[in-house]
């Protein structure tokens, strides 16, 4: 008899959606998650702040996308931005994945308890599901793009997806 997976929820920070938009990826998300959450304080940030940029159409457009109303942490506005202050509290109400690609937030998410996973994570898990053909293109990509992709990380993240070092020598 075969067990049923649990559900798995990702709240998302702007970062990856931004990242995964700017590289026509976005859909991954809802494939690879049973649900996918974000503050509407990150949502408002990118589609209305930030109109006109990477990543927001394609986020504005995604009706598979939920929009919660969770106020950031007066705690973690002391050290974190808007948007991260109010998806960890959320991420930790709904006992989610943290979606986030920021080394602060990144930290005191792990501190207290949640599962994290970064937009390159969420490209090796894609490919490791045949839904992505290749990981190195599509840092590349995102590299042309003017999406900063840390060289140490690429250097650690290309060899776990099976994939030759990139050419830049990253």
């Amino acid at each position: 008899m075969a067990h049923a997976q649990p559900a798995v929820t990702v709240v998302a920070d702007a970062g990856p959606l931004i990242y995964l938009a700017g590289a026509g990826l976005l859909a991954l998300l809802p494939q690879l998650y049973d649900r996918v959450v974000t503050p509407r304080v990150v949502f408002d940030e990118i589609v209305v702040a930030g109109a006109g940029l990477l990543g927001a159409g394609e986020v504005a457009a995604a009706t598979w996308l939920v929009l919660e109303d969770a106020p950031p942490s007066p705690e973690l506005l002391r050290t974190l931005g808007r948007g991260e202050a109010a998806a960890i509290p959320l991420a930790e109400r709904l006992q989610a994945t943290m979606l986030c690609d920021d080394a602060a937030a990144r930290a005191t998410a792990k501190r207290r308890g949640l599962h994290v996973v970064g937009t390159l994570g969420v490209l090796l898990l894609a490919k490791n599901r045949r839904l992505l053909p290749s990981v190195g293109a599509v840092i590349d990509a995102m590299r042309q793009h003017g999406c900063y992709v840390a060289d140490a990380l690429v250097r650690e993240v290309l060899p776990a997806a099976g994939e030759p070092p990139s050419p830049s020598g990253a």
